[in-house]
C-alpha cells in the first residue's frame, strides 16, 4: 500500500514538474537547467524534498517572470479564485462588484497572453547541423575551461608569492632602512655632542694660558 501511494505521488510530482517546465520555457523561451526534472528516476529524493525543489523552482520562475508573480500575489489575496468550482457557481465571499473589478483590472492580459502564446509558434527552430557543430565543439570547450581553471590557479599563486615578496621588501627595505637611519643618527648626535665638549674643554684651556 505505501509503494502505491509513493508512485502515485512520484507521478504527481512529475505532472507538476512537467507542467512548471512547459510554463517557464512559454514564459522565458528556456528553462532552468537546474530545474527539477520531470520524470527523472530519483528515488532517493523524498516526497517532501521534491515539493521544496518544487517551490524553489516556482520561486525563481517568479523572480524571472512578472505575470508568474502577479498570479501568484492574487491567488495569495484571493485563493477562492483558483478553486474548481462550477462555471454556475460564483465564489461567496466575493462580490459582483469585486468580481468584475478583477476582470476588468486584468483585462489587458488577455491579449497580451494570447500573443505571446501565438508567438511562440513562430520561434524558429535552429537547424540540426548548427546543433551538432556546437555539441562537437563541447569537447574542446571543456579543454578551454580546464586550461582557464589551471591559469586562474597559476594566478592565485603568482599573486600570493607577489604579496609575500612585497610584505618581505617593506619589512626589510622601509622598515629595516628606518631603523639603520634611526641608529646612525643617534651615533651622529653622539658624536656631535663629544665634539662640542672636546671644543669647550680646549677653549677653557687657551683662556687659562
Amino acid at each position: 500500500m505505501e509503494n502505491s501511494f509513493d508512485k502515485t505521488a512520484s507521478r504527481t510530482i512529475d505532472f507538476l514538474e512537467a507542467r512548471l517546465q512547459r510554463i517557464e520555457f512559454i514564459l522565458t523561451g528556456d528553462y532552468a537547467h537546474d530545474a527539477p526534472q520531470a520524470g527523472s528516476d530519483r528515488l532517493e529524493d523524498s516526497v517532501t524534498e521534491r515539493l521544496t525543489t518544487l517551490e524553489n523552482a516556482l520561486k525563481r520562475l517568479s523572480s524571472k517572470s512578472k505575470v508568474v508573480k502577479e498570479i501568484l500575489d492574487l491567488h495569495t489575496i484571493y485563493p477562492e479564485l483558483f478553486l474548481s468550482l462550477p462555471p454556475e457557481q460564483i465564489p461567496t465571499t466575493l462580490s459582483s462588484s469585486n468580481l468584475l473589478s478583477i476582470v476588468l483590472s486584468s483585462a489587458t492580459m488577455y491579449p497580451t497572453t494570447a500573443s505571446r502564446l501565438t508567438s511562440i509558434l513562430d520561434v524558429p527552430i535552429p537547424p540540426a547541423e548548427t546543433s551538432a557543430s556546437l555539441m562537437a565543439l563541447q569537447p574542446r570547450i571543456s579543454k578551454v575551461e580546464v586550461v582557464q581553471e589551471e591559469q586562474n590557479r597559476e594566478l592565485m599563486e603568482l599573486s600570493r608569492r607577489s604579496a609575500e615578496v612585497l610584505d618581505r621588501w617593506y619589512r626589510i627595505s622601509v622598515l629595516g632602512g628606518g631603523e639603520c637611519w634611526a641608529e646612525w643618527e643617534g651615533r651622529v648626535a653622539i658624536v656631535e655632542r663629544e665634539a662640542r665638549r672636546q671644543e669647550a674643554v680646549r677653549e677653557r684651556n687657551s683662556n687659562v694660558l
